[in-house]
């Protein structure tokens, strides 16, 4: 995999997990023309280094490109779907800290260092139609097996809050975004980006945590995250291409919190006030993602969910 990073940044600042406190490369490939028009977009401040070294030796072979940026002067998860060069490569991004990050429904989010900001953009091959939404599940999935593979306890503790929240007990540790690029009924192209909480908690309207107030900080460096989550992406990635989506969901329902639970659920505008349409327990979810709740005629399709215990 070729690596390219801004040396006088993420030398001096380090990804956790990496020796020194970045790997000394040694000297990769001349990174072509398309992929200087990827870095200037990311970071046109800094000239970029860059050399060929696996992510670790237990991934596979799955992503062709990382790259590692200090300060993000706006979010790479934008910037890759924006972008209108054509890359055949999977490419992954990590912000050390940055700016303009957000959620869905351009929820504003805190790319704190000492966190992971991880934006990627994925070649594919597949049709359209209701199999499509296992992406949607997909990076919280990833996470929960990611957060296995370090070690986190197998219990209760953490989950998937419907549709895209990682909670640690009943606070945030994590987002997940993610959208597809369709023409002619065919998927061409995925973006995910997954915001979790490492060393810091950021401030949001809800209440957060950080993995590091459950894990010793020594056993879960950010670059040991970062391995297992990009390992983990590349997982569950080749199961869709495989045409597999449906174990995605299995994995996503079973990490799921809200089953069993009494919740409200609130309209979700861009903009305006919220405002309660249902409320009861959660009976089960559905591979289209639509929650059963107890009462409702049909299932819940969209919209804010909370806890009423």
């Amino acid at each position: 995999m070729l690596i390219v990073y801004d040396i006088t940044q993420t030398r001096e600042r380090g990804l956790a997990g990496w020796p020194d406190p970045m790997p000394a490369f040694a000297s990769g490939p001349m990174v072509s023309s398309p992929q200087l028009d990827l870095w200037h977009l990311l970071e046109p401040k800094q000239i970029p280094q860059w050399g060929m070294e696996p992510v670790s030796d237990d991934a596979p072979p799955f992503w062709d490109q990382l790259h590692l940026v200090g300060q993000a002067e706006q979010s790479q998860y934008d910037i890759l779907r924006k972008s209108k060069l054509n890359f055949p490569h999977r490419l992954a991004c990590v912000a050390l800290c940055g700016k303009g990050f957000h959620g869905q429904r351009q929820r504003p989010w805190q790319a704190l260092s000492g966190n992971l900001h991880l934006s990627l953009s994925v070649p594919l091959n597949l049709e359209s139609g209701p199999g499509a939404l296992a992406w949607t599940m997909l990076p919280a999935v990833a996470v929960m097996r990611a957060l296995k593979h370090l070690g986190a306890p197998e219990n209760d503790s953490y989950g998937i809050k419907w549709v895209n929240d990682v909670l640690w007990g009943s606070r945030k540790l994590g987002g997940v975004i993610s959208s597809l690029s369709v023409a002619d009924g065919k998927i061409h192209r995925g973006f995910l980006g997954i915001g979790l909480n490492v060393a810091e908690a950021p401030e949001l309207p809800v209440e957060t945590c950080y993995l590091h107030e459950f894990m010793d900080p020594k056993n879960v460096p950010l670059g040991l995250v970062l391995n297992a989550l990009l390992a983990s992406l590349a997982e569950l990635i080749l199961l869709m291409e495989n045409d597999q989506g449906a174990l995605i969901f299995q994995q996503y329902r079973r990490h799921c919190m809200v089953i069993g639970r009494q919740v409200r659920i609130l309209t979700d505008p861009v903009d305006g006030i919220s405002r309660e349409f249902c409320r009861g327990k959660v009976l089960d979810i559905n591979p289209d993602l639509g929650l059963v709740v107890e009462g409702q005629k049909a299932p819940v399709l969209h919209g804010r969910l909370q806890f009423l215990e």
